[in-house]
């Protein structure tokens, strides 16, 4: 996607820029990496960029925005020393990637010059009057999240890899000058050239070797682990059980399926960072008296980087039209 006011910014080709700019104009960039200044979102102290991240106007968005977190977190997060964080609604005077959900080309400011700019990064849900193939049910989240880890890229200060110099690609480039971090890429999420649009939001090997030599490489967490068990009741008149668990921003979905044959079930989702993790249940099951009986439950845990948690599910008295409710609860 494009970047604001004829930016032509993006991957390993870094925009530099002065602390006293105040425009986006093309004019202003910096080509030499020793004279800018102010483009690269600081580092903490304990090595870590943080970056808030907020939207202008998110209700009616909110699986979208998930998405696009989930996404975002995946890519850039996972490889570099860099944390997005807050994920809230805007206020007044909220810092760091403003984010306009808006029916427009997507675009985004560059580098840390976009720090607290109202509507800094503009990304498209609905497609009705810009790129109307994503409206496509099988094609709108990967539109939504590739298109957002490309965005992404640029808030970080990164460049469109076509316009290097050194680029084959005719498609909209616009030979600009920057800090040459890898080389050439045809597969980076940031080349308009690329085979694969957008690199289907996934970060090329040389998109996390020039992200990590901005912001250094993030030690590898071990993963965590989020086991979850479902035990057919026969006892309590159980013949037959299907039970569907969503898991995690992504929504990633696994099922249970139980029969006299096969009494115990376990599914478990992996994850990387820490942070709160929500989830939702639906069982439909079969009993002795020839009656299907429907559950539902959700809710949320906070869980730890690397650690692994073992829990198994529970049905109890529905407040609910459904049968019963859902609860998780530690496994035995």
């Amino acid at each position: 996607m494009t970047i604001r006011l004829r930016w032509f910014a993006v991957l390993f080709f870094l925009l530099l820029i002065g602390n006293s700019i105040e425009s986006y104009a093309q004019s202003d960039m910096r080509a030499d990496a020793s004279s800018g200044a102010g483009w690269q979102w600081p580092a903490s102290s304990d090595g870590i960029t943080y970056i808030p991240v907020c939207w202008e106007n998110p209700i009616g968005w909110e699986t979208e925005s998930g998405w696009v977190k989930a996404a975002v977190i995946d890519t850039w997060q996972r490889s570099a020393k860099v944390n997005f964080y807050n994920w809230t609604p805007c206020t007044r005077t909220s810092k760091g990637i403003r984010i306009l959900i808006t029916d427009t080309r997507s675009n985004s400011g560059v580098g840390r010059n976009m720090d607290g700019r109202k509507s800094g990064m503009e990304l498209n849900f609905s497609f009705k009057n810009f790129s109307p193939v994503c409206q496509a049910s099988n094609k709108r989240q990967s539109c939504i999240t590739s298109i957002a880890v490309h965005e992404f890229g640029h808030a970080l200060g990164l460049m469109h890899e076509q316009d290097r110099t050194d680029s084959s690609c005719k498609s909209e480039a616009a030979k600009s000058g920057g800090w040459l971090l890898t080389a050439y890429d045809p597969y980076s999420v940031m080349n308009y050239c690329n085979p694969r649009w957008n690199n289907d939001g996934q970060l090329s090997t040389l998109d996390v070797k020039g992200i990590q030599i901005l912001y250094g490489a993030r030690a590898e967490t071990p993963l965590g682990r989020f086991r979850v068990t479902d035990v057919l009741n026969t006892a309590g008149g159980q013949k037959w059980e299907r039970i569907v668990m969503e898991f995690g921003a992504g929504g990633t979905r696994r099922e249970f399926v139980l029969d006299g044959s096969k009494k115990t079930q376990s599914n478990y989702w992996t994850f990387k960072l820490p942070g709160r993790y929500c989830y939702k249940i639906w069982s439909n099951t079969l009993y002795t008296d020839g009656l299907y009986r429907d559950g539902y439950g959700e809710g949320c845990y906070t869980l730890q980087a690397g650690k692994s948690y073992s829990l198994s599910l529970a049905f109890t008295k529905s407040t609910a039209k459904r049968s019963f409710g859902i609860i998780l609860q530690a496994a035995n």
